[in-house]
């Protein structure tokens, strides 16, 4: 839960529930300008809500290279598992899964230096 200043009294009761899932959810969003800002971002991929953030969020990853990238894709593929076809996950060029497949289910972005992801359908 964030810490009940006047800052956070300040934001609407559905601003308050979705920076509270923020403040678990996450590692690095942790001022409350950052908060702010993250929020604002959040908002660009219209997500305004807890249950919108809650229903989309799918990690967030320390970095914005490509180990967090590749990381991500070895994620994504344990999970989808069975859903998939065996020769495709079992290719290891995980920036040609991104740009070919991954891509076009998620929504990625760096904030603070630490990339996130978000299920672009949820």
């Amino acid at each position: 839960m964030a810490n009940l200043s006047n800052w956070y009294e300040s934001k609407s009761l559905l601003v308050q529930a979705l920076v509270d899932l923020i403040c678990q959810r996450t590692s690095f969003v942790l001022k409350e300008t950052e908060i702010d800002k993250f929020l604002l971002m959040l908002a660009d991929y219209g997500i305004k809500s807890e249950n919108e953030f809650a229903d989309s969020f799918f990690g967030e990853y320390e970095g914005n290279e490509d180990d967090v990238l590749q990381q991500f894709v070895q994620d994504w593929c344990a999970l989808a598992k069975g859903c998939l076809p065996k020769q495709l996950l079992k290719q290891n060029d995980s920036a040609k899964l991104w740009h070919e497949l991954i891509q076009f289910d998620f929504h990625r972005f760096v904030f603070n230096g630490n990339t996130y992801f978000f299920k672009r359908n949820y």
